[in-house]
């Protein structure tokens, strides 16, 4: 399996250029065109691919066209695209998924690309909050890996179980620690 990273944005340019063989960037579409940061650019040691789309998770169709008239949301197409850039990942390859914050959609991306190269969504979704404790995966985007991969919303159940498990372990953690 490949080596995994997941961050946000201003952490990803360095790992981008220093660390990663393979980046996923996923931004927020007015970010390209108010760029004032540098943006890391493709090499052949280094591929990088980006996409464009909101961290919205859900809202119904109609409220989200009524709030956010111009809001972009992660699509099918976007997610096989990314699936298919990361297809060929060996053991020797470094895989960063950034988003803006390290949080929501870099983290379920990176719980598709992960089924995809085997590991079971509760494999995954471990995986996961074992790099980004405080994840919070786009259930939207978990959704339609879901309808992709035929798994019948077992990926949106169980990295939201754990995610529960998490927080609660990290509840405890926090009791013992102002206590003691």
């Amino acid at each position: 399996m490949f080596e995994l990273k997941i961050s946000n944005f201003s952490r990803a340019i360095q790992l981008s250029q220093q660390w990663a063989t393979h980046t996923v960037s996923l931004l927020d579409p007015d970010f390209k065109e108010n760029s004032i940061l540098p943006l890391p650019e493709t090499t052949p040691e280094r591929q990088i691919r980006r996409y464009y789309f909101h961290d919205i998770s859900k809202l119904p169709t109609s409220a989200l066209k009524e709030r956010f008239p111009n809001a972009q949301i992660a699509t099918i197409e976007q997610l096989k695209d990314i699936l298919e850039f990361t297809a060929p990942l060996q053991s020797t390859d470094k895989l960063l998924v950034h988003c803006h914050a390290g949080i929501s959609r870099s983290t379920a991306v990176a719980c598709g690309i992960l089924c995809q190269h085997g590991l079971t969504p509760q494999e995954a979704s471990k995986l996961i909050f074992s790099i980004r404790p405080h994840a919070f995966p786009n259930q939207y985007i978990l959704s339609l890996f879901d309808k992709l991969f035929g798994l019948d919303d077992s990926l949106v159940t169980t990295v939201f179980h754990e995610m529960r498990k998490v927080d609660h372990e990290n509840m405890q953690q926090s009791l013992v620690t102002e206590f003691f």
